[in-house]
């Protein structure tokens, strides 16, 4: 049961996509939610519906740090389409089930969302200022907010059919009231020696199979026109759009010279994209991106240093962690080790989690097996080798079992709901384009 309810990642993908109606107002500028709702490029195709490359490069955003890691960029973005696709068969879902938010509903959300209120009150003035700074019309907004509003009211359903039996409350009131003693070896660099030079043919090596990795970032020249004009910052979008550049447009290589709501903007145009507009306290600026400088890989010559440092830290890991796969070895079979180790007492299973990142089934196996080694873990200098010398039950350190059950089965809604997803995954007919994942 423990494990099972670790294990729901994917719900907290789709919480991501549900949860912040307000969201919306600083995610997009106008000409991404124009086309989010009307381009027929698709990412994904969920039974026959499109999720829209525009709305899945733009969810990627809040992940632009780790998409600028080579080896984690396609693990991220087919995380995030994975996102968008469990968001819409729960909406398939729950349509075919009858489950629709209704137009009060929607009316209620709109009143109680801050961005359109003044002194704690609705404001129309406002509610139409908002969209039009992203360029929606109210019908618009209120669609897309009651697709968000329906997914929200399945999955509140779901979450009504979950309940406890009074094996799990013991289950986890063993978990949470088990306290431990023992002793911890933490194997870091200090603990071995390193008399080690890589040589001239495993760096050249190094960098012939791993050139991706010394990619300069790209540079990128973008045109910025700004005017209080509505119809004459719609007329330079529309001739931009149509491939044609006006005059008066100013050259930026820096976007952090312009006001920040329009540095945010601009650092989201792309090859594909190359024009957009918004409206910052009464002006509009229309942004355009007019060259860019693609990326270079950098000489052997400069990156050598690097690469020798990087290769010595591999060594070092190397050597660390056969080192405590030794310790571990030892200490099953009783023998004495030349690591001095640090002494715990009363430590908690959630002080185990969060200190060496213990997970799943050594979880389980730490809280109701009878085995003492643990590990070699993975900590932020090396590793660590875990022996347990008693276990004991304090009951009396659950002092709140009314939050326990609620933290159960709140996890217990979360693994339903996560099955739920899969399951409609596996059974929809779902197209993915690949192009837009490497």
């Amino acid at each position: 049961m423990y494990a099972i309810i670790q294990r729901h990642k994917r719900l907290a993908a789709i919480i991501i996509a549900v949860a912040s109606l307000s969201f919306l107002f600083w995610m997009f500028s106008v000409a991404d939610i124009q086309q989010m709702f009307g381009l027929k490029r698709c990412a994904a195709e969920v039974n026959g519906e499109c999720i829209t490359l525009r709305e899945f490069r733009y969810e990627l955003l809040r992940y632009s740090d780790l998409l600028e890691k080579e080896d984690l960029r396609s693990v991220v973005k087919r995380q995030v389409l994975y996102s968008l696709i469990s968001r819409e068969v729960l909406y398939q879902k729950a349509i075919e089930l009858g489950i629709r938010a209704s137009d009060t509903e929607v009316a209620e959300a709109i009143k109680r969302d801050p961005n359109f209120s003044r002194d704690g009150k609705f404001d129309i003035g406002m509610y139409k200022d908002a969209l039009e700074r992203v360029g929606l019309t109210p019908s618009e907004y209120e669609s897309y907010l009651k697709k968000q509003l329906t997914v929200r009211r399945l999955i509140n359903l779901i979450s009504k059919l979950v309940y406890l039996t009074d094996r799990e409350r013991e289950f986890q009131e063993r978990i949470l009231s088990t306290r431990f003693e023992g002793k911890v070896y933490l194997i870091s660099p200090k603990s071995v020696s390193l008399d080690y030079k890589p040589s001239a043919e495993d760096l050249e090596r190094y960098y012939r199979e791993n050139k991706e990795k010394f990619l300069t970032p790209e540079k990128k020249v973008y045109l910025v026109w700004e005017t209080e004009d509505k119809k004459k910052a719609h007329s330079i979008y529309s001739s931009l759009k149509k491939g044609k550049i006006p005059e008066g447009g100013r050259e930026v290589k820096d976007p952090s010279v312009l006001p920040k709501e329009v540095s945010k903007e601009i650092g989201r145009l792309s090859k594909e994209d190359r024009v957009t507009i918004t409206k910052v306290k009464g002006t509009y600026y229309v942004l355009y991106l007019k060259d860019i400088e693609p990326r270079k890989i950098r000489p052997f010559s400069e990156v050598k240093e690097e690469i020798e440092e990087i290769l010595k830290k591999s060594r070092v890991d190397e050597l660390l962690e056969k080192k405590a796969w030794e310790i571990r070895e030892k200490l099953e079979k009783g023998e004495r080790v030349d690591v001095k180790p640090l002494e715990f007492e009363n430590s908690s299973v959630e002080e185990f989690i969060i200190l060496f990142k213990i997970r799943g089934d050594d979880t389980l196996r730490l809280v109701f097996s009878k085995d003492r080694v643990f590990g070699p873990y993975r900590t932020v200098n090396g590793y660590a080798v875990i022996y347990v010398k008693t276990r004991k039950l304090s009951p009396e350190l659950v002092k709140n079992r009314s939050d326990m059950e609620k933290d159960l089965i709140r996890a217990k809604e979360d693994a339903l709901v996560n099955m739920y997803v899969e399951k409609l995954v596996e059974e929809a007919k779902i197209k993915i384009n690949e192009e837009y994942l490497r």
